[in-house]
């Protein structure tokens, strides 16, 4: 199948209107919102990324997509700037329309795309589950922190491909690239097939954070309970507990009875075996 098969469409532009991109995510499976980050958001963000980036790189541990590419993982972790902006009010527009309420933060990365490059494979943020889905299970905010074109790796995508329940291989032919200014948002169902794009310039270097959201029963990518960092565990809003989903849900998590309710807590004294009498055994 190729788009070239369809009659042409006249795709979305990045856009200031909150409902206009409502109707985009639902025809098109994506929507560019524009000045949903502010300058000095998108240049701290930025600085941070870059930051972060060199110095795990300078430790010998910095994540390499391909030659050029890098990503940084688990960025709840590396600094309050990424934590305030998993709770961004937008995420909760937009998520608690495609997903409910309740919501979870699956990941929350950077995507570095450096020259040279190469596009990445195209795929689904749910492409884990082997059926279609009449609703997303997950979703995603792509934060723009330089400007999206074609030639610095803009995302690709292929538009409609998130109401096909059919599973195709779409050709790097099929898809569009996300264009739109540092600062806006790229939001996109999860049933849409999409990849990174190659960064065809001498010099660009084009930075994005990706939110990555999913339904609260669904299993999140980046394990929290067990990789955030235990000291901000302590400190943290309750608000960011629960998105990373230290709270139990709708029975879901819960380590005791299923009335059990609230935020999530280390078992320190689990209930063992024990005899008719009450009294702890060792078998």
């Amino acid at each position: 199948m190729s788009l070239t098969d369809s009659p042409p469409l006249t795709l979305p532009r990045a856009t200031r209107d909150i409902e206009r991109a409502f109707e985009d995510l639902a025809r098109f499976g994506y929507a560019i919102l524009e000045g949903a980050l502010s300058r000095e958001r998108v240049a701290s963000l930025r600085a941070r990324v870059v930051e972060q980036a060199r110095g795990e790189n300078a430790q010998g541990i910095g994540f390499h997509d391909g030659k050029a590419n890098q990503r940084i993982w688990m960025l709840p972790n590396k600094g309050r700037i990424f934590r305030d902006l998993m709770l961004d009010p937008l995420a909760d527009v937009f998520m608690g329309r495609l997903l409910d309420k309740d919501f979870l933060l699956s990941s929350l990365t950077a995507n570095i795309a450096r020259p040279g490059g190469v596009p990445m494979y195209l795929h689904t943020d749910q492409r884990y589950v082997d059926f279609w889905t009449p609703k997303p299970l997950v979703a995603n905010i792509a934060w723009m922190l330089d400007d999206f074109t074609e030639a610095n790796g803009g995302t690709r995508l292929v538009p409609g491909s998130h109401l096909n329940p059919d599973r195709i291989d779409y050709a790097l032919g099929d898809t569009i690239a996300a264009e739109g200014p540092a600062g806006a948002a790229l939001i996109f169902d999860g049933r849409m097939v999409h990849g990174t794009g190659s960064n065809t310039t001498e010099s660009e270097e084009r930075h994005a954070v990706l939110s990555y959201y999913c339904r609260p029963f669904v299993r999140q990518q980046e394990n929290y309970l067990l990789g955030f960092d235990p000291a901000l565990r302590t400190t943290e809003r309750g608000a960011v507990l629960r998105r990373l989903g230290f709270w139990i849900w709708a029975g879901l998590g819960r380590t005791h009875e299923p009335g059990e309710k609230g935020a999530l807590e280390p078992v320190i004294a689990p209930i063992g075996p024990m005899d008719s009498e009450g009294r702890p055994i060792d078998i």
